[in-house]
């Protein structure tokens, strides 16, 4: 049986970065943003869910756009909180699947920003937090989806405050 490591952070905490570095290490790791998007690009019923609240134009050329989904969702918590009501129930079954199918091996990593507000957390034998100073966050965020300052807060005032997640974890990584 593997142990089960749950890892979260806030957005520009590094997770990816120390998820990437436990892989250097040895362990497995399940990315949920990319796992997210691979289910919804490839599961038609989740598709259509999706479309049915967002607009069909969140699959241009039949492509999810990321950026169409984060501006419209991050800006109405209510329809925030009606997406992931659709895909965080497809993500907990494929997270399901990987644990069953990787069960001979030592350490599992589920990377994943929003951990306990999804329930993955409860999956978990342990929960390691990544945090970072805010303008460190921001700084990232805006390098790497160049966005306005504005914008990388909107998206981080709809995420569970950092000192709630160091709370609820066993072990905090500061990433500066």
């Amino acid at each position: 049986m593997p142990h089960i490591i749950g890892l979260t952070g806030g957005i520009g905490s590094g997770k990816s970065y120390i998820a990437r570095r436990m892989e250097q290490d040895g362990a497995l790791v399940y990315y949920s943003d990319s796992a997210a998007k691979r289910l919804i690009e490839s599961d038609p019923s989740l598709r259509s869910e999706i479309a049915a609240l967002l607009g069909d134009d969140v699959f241009a050329d039949g492509v999810y756009q990321t950026k169409i989904v984060s501006s419209r969702v991050f800006a109405h918590p209510t329809l925030l909180h009606q997406l992931n009501a659709i895909v965080h129930p497809a993500v907990l079954r494929d997270i399901r699947r990987w644990i069953a199918a990787h069960a001979d091996t030592e350490t599992l990593v589920i990377e994943s920003a929003i951990l306990f507000e999804s329930g993955i957390d409860a999956l978990c034998d342990e929960v390691v937090c990544v945090s970072a100073p805010e303008e460190v966050c921001i700084a990232r965020v805006m390098a790497r989806d160049h966005v306005t300052e504005e914008a990388v807060r909107a998206r981080m005032a709809r995420q569970m405050p950092d000192d709630e997640r160091r709370k609820r974890s066993n072990r905090v990584i500061i990433n500066q």
